[in-house]
């Protein structure tokens, strides 16, 4: 076993830690708990970085060629993002017990999958190709915090009284949260924008057409229009409550499956960036 390896391993045990630790402290309304969760999930990030900086240095690209690598690089923005929002606002640490299985799930999957090395091809070593994953993990770390967000509004407007509500009475005013996870799709939705974009000007650098209708290109507009729909929804129909936010909890596993599930299972020529063959 590499030191990359054992240090990803360390990293996934933290944030498997972290997890039952918000789990635990949201159930049992032991907010100590909650908040050393959140220094556990912020302790995770410094073996996945060292793991993900030594595979940088020995091949020579960045993490975005193969599942492993493209997975890896989601959770790390997604918990980074997290741990930022709830260094900031201390009463969102509850919102963990929504994100933080996303992140296990996700380095989870990796760490069972293919770890080989994938050289940088002439397709793929492009300037454009790193902008487009940049914008990729984090409009995806967007899209996972409001899920997170929208699974804590849910649980609590379901528990106006009784011992839930108040294990979960620290957290923001739902008002606030229900604005939170609005503004935090608006901010996913514009950067998810981009990565379309950035992703049409490699696709004709690479093969010499900006869309081809390919699966993963579908699939990424898909989810586009998708939370398109939910800030038409919001802002104007002026949606609220329940079930706009579980509009945001369905939407984000269809973003998660646009960006490591089509490769996997649909013939595309993006297989040389989450698969490692050349398309």
């Amino acid at each position: 076993m590499t030191l990359e390896i054992v240090f990803m391993w360390v990293a996934l045990t933290f944030y498997v830690v972290a997890t039952g630790m918000f789990v635990f402290g949201v159930a049992l309304n032991r907010e100590v708990l909650t908040r050393r969760a959140v220094l556990v999930s912020a302790l995770g990030l410094v073996p996945q970085i060292v793991a993900l900086g030594v595979r940088w240095a020995r091949l020579g690209h960045g993490p975005y060629i193969g599942y492993y690598e493209v997975a890896n690089a989601l959770t790390l923005c997604t918990v980074a993002f997290f741990v930022i929002a709830a260094w900031r606002n201390p009463r969102l640490h509850a919102t963990g017990i929504g994100i933080m299985p996303v992140a296990v799930l996700l380095l989870g999957g990796s760490m069972l999958a293919s770890k080989a090395d994938f050289p940088i091809t002439a397709s793929l070593a492009s300037y454009w190709l790193f902008i487009h994953v940049a914008f990729a993990n984090v409009a995806f770390a967007a899209f996972a915090a409001s899920f997170g967000f929208a699974v804590v509004f849910v649980i609590r407007q379901r528990s106006t009284s009784g011992k839930w509500a108040k294990r979960l009475e620290r957290m923001p005013e739902q008002e606030v949260v229900e604005g939170l996870i609005a503004r935090l799709v608006l901010a996913g939705f514009l950067l998810w924008g981009i990565m379309i974009a950035t992703g049409a000007i490699w696709a004709n650098e690479s093969w010499g057409r900006y869309w081809s209708w390919d699966p993963i290109e579908t699939w990424s507009l898909i989810v586009w229009l998708i939370y398109a729909i939910y800030l038409h929804l919001r802002f104007m129909r002026h949606w609220k409550g329940e079930r706009l936010a579980w509009f945001a909890i369905i939407a984000m596993p269809i973003a998660l499956f646009c960006l490591v599930g089509i490769p996997t299972v649909f013939n595309t020529i993006h297989a040389g960036y989450i698969g490692g063959a050349e398309g």
